[in-house]
């Protein structure tokens, strides 16, 4: 049988001509080529045409970048030669979505390139010889397959194709999706699909829609569609375009929806139901947003919210808080129309709720309601005292004022026995007053919280058993994003081992690890991590192809803010892949023995011992590495053991301690942030692993920040171990990063820094806790939990310093960086968690610093939060700052919470 891809005479345009148009990789030379033959004409070019295309496709995975920019040039009119020989509309649907065929640009006859033309592509489907059947079969599948976020070429083919031959697509999430956004893109002058067949003579002129409410009345499918926008995800984010508005109100969508359902043309009733059914499913906070500006403006009646009162009390019980707020409002404007049934249910479960500002707005409301009718009293007292448990005090407080002022309206003695029960929720700074107010049961002398134990210091991990397990555990820690700094080092100390031990072994092991990575594993991982360094040893243990040594070079000639600590356990690796072979050791020198990053003095002379009986010299970031982890009391003999091995000894000289503190404010300087950061003595040495961690990052230069960004999450994980008898210097060097994640959230994989950092060994100082002060206000509540973590564990071993933790707390607090609804729940669930004391102790210290300034936001929160630990704890111990917050100049809940913590310190 005659093969086409080497027979150029089968057909009238053979694959030799079409695979040169394809090379010569404009897509214009195969249009007017083949734009004009019936696709049963190129029948003999489908197979070598999906043949070149798997070629090219193998060229784009080479890794090679000339033979990839080659073959990536050629899909264009690829493409397109697929499209005109598609015999079947599923065959020409492939072309059109094949995955690398989705996303490619255009070249140009002079060298450059430019976007794909969606209207070339349809026209490359409408050719006379093409028939309506084709078109519009594929116009479904088309509009079947596509995305849910949307894809516009593939939209605009499909709606032509639709327009064109009378399809009538099915009305799919994706093309609804392409419908919404054409429908956004009319105030900027687009001309629809109607107006493109007219100006290339294929159809007769038809009106120029110039707003958006116009361009709608004209959709022939307008109700079905608008229905369906309700299904769509993130069709409400096209709502809240921020630049809608500036058209006019023709343009925005919840005006031009609200103005056809007042014009008739869409159904009033069915779009608010649509709205609120919308609205009580939930979604991203961006898409709800929009289904929220939608709902202002059809801003229903009171009738309308009355015929829909259960959906608007549900949507206060279990909505966004936006929209809870919005369905409370609503209820609101019933006034004595919304039944005292759902108002007793709406007034429970927005109290369950844990928002302040709804549950505010539910007690001013349910206040008037009782001071309107008080024989309401059994009916609400108990839904009212579903605010003794939210977590905002004020709230409680108040809820408690209003229960014990209403009380004795009661009637039924099972309403005052619930109230009394639902106290027990209070907060320990309100239980001694519900007391008084309520005729509760006397507070019971409370057992002291648990007292904090520091856990069992964590073991390492075991080494591998053998060439293959080493090969799995390699395998998980490559592909993991943030390794854990032990088996890091256990596998980094087998891989040395067993290159000695049996090298072939180990290089057969480790082969499918080395043929899975595929062209260049920095090209994935990052020069400085230990997954793309570990990737440059697997090539040197199983004799492939690497540039180790130039890769030292470079991570060593790195300036700031690049050059950083972060860099040592990759600088290691990359000692390793040098060494192995050139210079091989018995066992590397730095392998901790415990699971804090330490390392035994005792077992680093064994290592010593055996480097001096196989006549190795230590490697030097090996050996530089290992001094920073025995305790300080040991190096001097250690020292003399390795210097007896005449190798170069790194200088012994202790990390770099601070001298003082930058303190930074905003000066409204275009990208200007405030920070807090060490200042440290110029190094006294800036080679090698020493150097890297001496070099503190500097607060006061304009890197500072940006080295945040050079630091991943795994590296950030890695850093303690550098130096873990000096965890000031480690936090030093990752503080960029955490200062960084106060205002930024930032990665979202969990912070591990601040736990790892609170488990060493050595005692920590200022920087640490300016540390830990930082990550209590990121902006991600893992990384705060992270936070959380590392202060029980400070907390256990009697090592946290609270004074210093609590003034950090209050520079960050001036500098507008330390979140008072970030910092405070953190510090509530710190004291819940045993470290009642600790934290009442670091919140005298804030409070002391803040005192000066009472009107300072969430000064009363704090006082709120301390008077809790202090009922809690039994503490009375007096806080001075306390007269200067109970002057009458101070805020008046701020004089009452400070009033309340007095009275609970000398009870």
């Amino acid at each position: 049988m005659t093969d086409p891809m080497t027979d150029p005479m089968i057909g009238a345009i053979s694959w030799d001509e079409v695979r040169a148009l394809i090379a010569a990789r404009v897509p214009q030379g195969v249009i007017d080529r083949l734009s004009g033959v019936p696709a049963t004409e190129l029948g003999h070019l489908r197979a070598p045409l999906r043949r070149f295309r798997t070629e090219l496709l193998r060229e784009l995975s080479s890794g090679d970048m000339r033979r990839y920019s080659a073959a990536y040039d050629q899909l264009a009119a690829l493409q397109f030669s697929g499209l005109f020989a598609a015999a079947t509309p599923a065959e020409a649907l492939e072309w059109l979505t094949a995955r690398r065929l989705l996303s490619f640009s255009w070249p140009r006859p002079d060298g450059g390139s430019t976007n794909a033309d969606a209207h070339s592509m349809l026209a490359a489907l409408l050719p006379p010889h093409r028939d309506r059947a084709f078109q519009r079969e594929l116009a479904v599948r088309l509009a079947e397959w596509l995305p849910v976020r949307g894809d516009h070429i593939r939209w605009l083919i499909a709606h032509g194709l639709d327009a064109w031959a009378d399809a009538e697509v099915p009305a799919t999430d994706g093309y609804l999706t392409g419908w919404v956004r054409e429908g956004s893109l009319v105030r900027h002058g687009h001309r629809g699909i109607g107006e493109w067949f007219a100006d290339q003579g294929l159809r007769p002129p038809v009106p120029h829609h110039d707003t958006l409410l116009s361009w709608l009345r004209a959709q022939p499918r307008l109700a079905e569609f608008v229905h369906r926008l309700f299904d769509v995800p993130d069709a409400g984010s096209a709502f809240v375009d921020p630049y809608a508005d500036r058209f006019g109100p023709e343009n925005e969508w919840p005006k031009a929806l609200t103005a056809l359902a007042g014009e008739g043309l869409l159904d009033r009733a069915e779009l608010l139901d649509r709205c609120l059914g919308r609205l009580l499913r939930g979604d991203r906070p961006g898409n709800l947003r929009g289904f929220l500006r939608l709902y202002a403006e059809l801003a229903p009646e009171p009738e309308e919210v009355a015929a829909r009162a259960r959906d608007h009390v549900r949507l206060a019980a279990d909505g966004a808080p936006t929209a809870a707020k919005a369905a409370q409002t609503a209820l609101r404007s019933l006034d004595a129309r919304l039944s005292a049934e759902l108002f007793t249910e709406l007034t429970a479960a927005v109290l369950a709720r844990p928002e302040k500002a709804l549950a505010t707005v539910q007690l001013g409301w349910a206040e008037g309601v009782l001071r309107a009718d008080p024989a309401r009293a059994d009916d609400l007292l108990p839904a009212l005292a579903v605010a003794f448990g939210h977590p905002a005090a004020a709230v409680q407080e108040r809820a408690l004022r209003l229960v014990a002022r209403q009380l004795p309206d009661a009637a039924d003695p099972a309403t005052a026995e619930a109230v009394r029960t639902a106290a027990d929720a209070l907060g320990p700074a309100l239980r001694s007053e519900a007391h008084e107010l309520l005729a509760t049961a006397p507070p019971a002398t409370e057992e002291p919280a648990p007292v904090l134990r520091p856990a069992p210091p964590a073991a390492l991990p075991a080494a591998p058993d053998g060439p293959f397990e080493l090969a799995e555990r390699l395998s998980a820690v490559l592909a993991d994003a943030v390794p854990d700094p032990g088996e890091f080092e256990v596998v980094l100390a087998a891989l040395v081992t067993e290159h000695r031990r049996d090298a072939a072994a180990l290089a057969a092991a480790l082969a499918p690890v080395a043929s899975g990575r595929g062209g260049d594993p920095l090209l994935f991982a990052g020069i400085g991590t230990v997954g793309g360094t570990l990737g440059c040893l697997v090539d040197v243990l199983t004799g492939r192809e690497h540039r180790s040594a130039a890769l030292t070079d470079e991570l060593l000639a790195r300036r700031d803010p690049l050059r950083t600590a972060a860099l040592v356990p990759a600088l290691r690796v990359l000692e390793a892949a040098c060494g192995v072979t050139d210079a091989p050791v018995p066992v590397l020198l730095a392998t901790p023995t415990a699971g804090d990053g330490s390392l035994d003095p005792a077992v680093l002379a064994e290592r010593l011992a055996a480097h001096r009986a196989a006549g190795a010299r230590p490697w030097p970031a090996d050996l530089a590495q290992a001094l920073l982890r025995v305790p300080p009391h040991a190096l001097p003999a250690v020292r003399a053991a390795a210097a007896g091995l005449g190798c170069g000894l790194p200088p012994d000289i202790p990390p770099p301690a601070p001298e003082e503190f930058h303190v930074r404010p905003p000066d409204g300087s275009p990208g200007d942030a405030p920070r807090i950061g060490p200042l440290a003595p110029v190094p006294a040495v800036s080679e090698g692993v020493t150097g890297l961690l001496h070099a503190l990052p500097d607060p006061t230069g304009a890197d500072w920040f940006l080295s945040a960004f050079q630091a991943s999450a795994g590296q950030l994980a890695q850093l303690p171990w550098t130096a873990p008898w000096h965890p000031d210097t480690v936090a030093a060097h990752g503080l960029p990063a955490l200062a960084v994640q106060a205002v930024d959230p930032g990665p979202r994989e969990p912070g591990s820094l601040l736990p790892r950092l609170a488990e060493l060994p050595g005692e920590p100082g200022p920087v640490s806790h300016l540390l830990l002060a930082y990550g209590l206000t990121a902006a991600r509540a893992e990384h705060r939990t992270a936070a959380l973590d590392a202060l029980l564990t400070l907390a256990a071993g009697g090592r946290l310093r609270p004074k210093a933790l609590g003034g950090w707390l209050a520079a960050l607090w001036r500098l507008s960086v330390a979140k008072p609804n970030r910092v405070l729940p953190v510090l509530a669930d710190a004291a819940a968690g045993g470290a009642g004391r600790p934290v009442f102790e670091v919140l005298t210290a804030l409070l002391g610093e803040l005192a000066p300034d009472p009107g300072r936001r969430g000064l009363a929160d704090a006082l709120t939060l301390a008077a809790d630990c202090a009922a809690a704890e039994a503490v009375r111990t007096p806080v001075p700052a306390l007269d200067a917050l109970t002057t009458p100049t101070a805020p008046r809940r701020v004089r009452a919470e400070a009033a309340r913590l007095a009275r609970i310190l000398a009870s």
